[in-house]
């Protein structure tokens, strides 16, 4: 796959989806005045470890990417560039092309896989231009910023894409099962059962990560406060 038919692409949020067990990773295009956004269903471990490097969290003991990582380097394997290249019936397909005594070779990989591993080698992330052509989501003139596009995405239905190629026989792949994903603050005038709900399910956020990062002393002060909040909140 040529360069030309490479769109080079930057992770901008992890986000929830329509389903609380759904985060989704956001990719926007690094190049272009109103550059294209492509939004990817993902899993919890995999969100969590991605939000953690877009936010330079360092875990306590080192999680499966980072491992990878050091084992990469120590192996003098450079991981080149990830590339999301197709989608079928929903699900994206991608590849980690790495460099070994100037051997290169693809590996497959899930997309959320190869963006946590591109994120902590600070390698290139690309996408196909054939496929973000097809289900990429374009801002309108009238949208200042990514977030209004984000906001316009979650007020339409879920995104099903078709595959580039039809007749391709899709990889047998699992799909994650849970989410991880930040939420935002409530605003202020939402009502106090709503913003009690939301806090605990932000809080509920935070113990999976703690758990993940097996800072056990935090998630045990977290679960404390969960068993609270869920006190008051009973009928």
């Amino acid at each position: 796959m040529g360069e030309a038919s490479l769109v080079e692409m930057t992770v901008v949020k992890v986000s929830p989806y329509l389903r609380e067990d759904r985060p989704l990773v956001w990719l926007s295009e690094k190049e272009g005045g109103q550059p294209r956004l492509l939004p990817i269903a993902i899993g919890e471990f995999e969100a969590a470890a991605i939000q953690m490097q877009l936010k330079n969290h360092e875990p306590i003991r080192p999680i499966s990417y980072d491992l990878l990582t050091s084992m990469l380097d120590c192996l003098t394997v450079g991981v080149r560039q990830v590339i999301i290249h197709n989608v079928r019936r929903s699900i994206y397909y991608a590849k980690v092309v790495i460099e070994k005594d100037h051997k290169i070779k693809d590996i497959d990989s899930r997309p959320s896989d190869a963006i946590a591993l591109a994120l902590r080698t600070s390698s290139p992330i690309y996408v196909a231009r054939e496929l973000l052509d097809k289900v990429g989501l374009e801002p309108l003139e009238t949208e200042l910023d990514i977030e209004h596009t984000l906001d316009r995405f979650y007020e339409l239905e879920p995104q099903i894409s078709e595959p580039l190629n039809p007749d391709a026989e899709a990889p047998n792949i699992s799909l994650p099962e849970s989410q991880f994903a930040q939420t935002a603050d409530l605003c202020e005038a939402d009502p106090p059962a709503e913003k009690e709900k939301s806090e605990l399910t932000l809080l509920q956020h935070q113990l999976q990560q703690a758990v993940l990062c097996e800072e056990y002393e935090e998630a045990a002060r977290l679960r404390d406060v969960i068993d609270s909040l869920e006190d008051k909140t009973s009928p």
